[in-house]
């Protein structure tokens, strides 16, 4: 029952992350979405429209894909990150918890989807 409230709690605060990312610009936005597998692509499909009609570009990859990178040359790809992928045990390619830490420190945007079985 508790699993269930929380669960209808994060629903309920949706809408909410889809405004978390700047609209100073959004045209020039590109947002790199992690998935576990890429059926959270449609199951997760009004989130993620909603933001393509805000003008972000988002780029899907699989979060355990052995080519991800953040950065080239110095300079980061992406404006923001979203993480739809709790169940991954270690990111692919350069990726790792420091990589994701620096990106927000220097002021870039995170969206991190959790899961609360441990």
């Amino acid at each position: 029952m508790a699993k269930l409230a929380i669960l209808l709690t994060l629903i309920s605060l949706l809408p909410f992350l889809c405004n978390s990312f700047s609209t100073e610009n959004p045209t020039d936005r590109k947002i790199l979405v992690l998935l576990d597998d890429l059926a959270i692509k449609s199951s997760h499909s009004i989130f993620f429209k909603s933001l393509q009609t805000r003008g972000f570009d988002l780029d899907f990859k699989l979060a355990d894909d052995p080519k991800l990178t953040l950065k080239r040359y110095g300079q980061y790809l992406y404006d923001g990150l979203i993480l739809f992928s709790p169940s991954i045990k270690r990111l692919g390619g350069s990726l790792d918890s420091a990589a994701v830490l620096e990106f927000v420190d220097t002021g870039h945007d995170l969206i991190l989807a959790a899961d609360w079985n441990f």
